[in-house]
This record gives structure tokens, sequence and C-alpha cells, in this order.
């Protein structure tokens, strides 16, 4: 609850059988919010207010593997990232994790996902909440009493410019990343073109 960690899931299916955020599939006639509602409702037993979404980043990838027949056509997906403070101990005591997608969980530093080996969009991901979070700072001094001095905005500002740096200088790691699913005999790398 404190904002310091990200939940992360290993998964144990096709696309993408290691380290990754809760998610999937949007159906028809949902927002990507109710479709997030949905899923963390399935996968982790929580139940979230849709204004407690903050938008983090879109990308598009493609898989060359997926666990529906035939699992060798792989899939293109599109995701919408948004990121959720969880309120208290309770409700990370809530937490109850689908053991049909994931094999194991951890609260990674974001740290530890930018540095490790992890997919690139996780990275991407990840980059892009630490950037925002910047951003939402610098709107926070802005809109307090005052609007905050010059030099704090400039130093935000400043903060979030290399942030957003930052994300591009680890897409290009990206090269680095290999996936190793022992639970499903499969391995893999990722050719990126952020």
């Amino acid at each position: 609850p404190a904002g310091t960690h990200i939940f992360t899931g290993r998964r144990c299916v096709q696309p993408q059988p290691d380290w990754w955020f809760m998610g999937g599939r949007i159906f028809p006639g949902e927002t990507p919010i109710q479709s997030c509602q949905r899923l963390l409702r399935r996968e982790l037993g929580l139940d979230i207010s849709n204004e407690r979404f903050i938008a983090v980043c879109a990308q598009a990838f493609a898989f060359g593997m997926r666990e529906q027949a035939p699992k060798d056509h792989g899939t293109t997906d599109t995701q919408f990232c948004y990121k959720v403070q969880l309120l208290n101990e309770e409700e990370v005591e809530k937490v109850v994790l689908d053991e049909n997608e994931y094999s194991e969980s951890e609260w990674k530093l974001p740290s530890e996902i930018i540095e490790g080996n992890y997919h690139p969009a996780l990275k991407f991901a990840v980059g892009n909440m630490l950037a925002g979070n910047v951003l939402e700072e610098m709107e926070r001094k802005v809109e307090e009493e005052g609007g905050g001095s010059d030099e704090e905005i400039a130093a935000l500002a400043r903060e979030f410019l290399k942030k957003r740096k930052e994300v591009d200088e680890v897409l290009k790691t990206s090269k680095d990343y290999k996936l190793v699913s022992k639970e499903l005999d499969y391995e893999t790398t990722v050719n990126s073109r952020y």
C-alpha cells in the first residue's frame, strides 16, 4: 500500500510464460478500465472502483505462441497499462492469485524490473509509470496553494524529462531479454522495435 512496489505474477501459460502484470483480453463492449476491473476481480479477487485506475501507457506487441489452439499462430496484442494503488493491508491480504494462469507472485521494486531480466514491455510500462509519477507530483505542486515555486516546478520538469529519456535507454537493452519457461519447456528472445 505504500506505493513502492509493483505486483507481478509469473505466468504459467502462453503468451509470455514469465513475469507479467495482471490482465487479459478486453471483451466486446467493455472499456479498458471495465476489462481491468473484471480481470482484477477474476485473477486477484479485488473489486477496484474505476476512478482508482490511472493510465500509464499503451503499447502493441506480437507473441510467437498463444494458449489457444492453434498455439503456434501466436497473437498480436495491444496493451493498455494502468496503475492501481492498494489502499491498505486489508486489500493486500485479499489478493488471491489465479493458479490456472500464475505459478507465483511477487511485489517487486521498479528498479528490479528495469534492471533485471524482464520483458521490454514491462520495462517500458514501469519506466513510463515512474515518469508519470513525477508528472503527477508536478501537477500537485502547481495546483496547491501558491502553485509551487518556479524552481520546484523546473526541477520536477527536468526530472520528468530525465525519466522519459531513461525509458528510451532501457528499451535499447531489450535484445538482452531471454524468456525461459521450465513449466512449458519453452525458450525465446525478444526482437523489440520500440
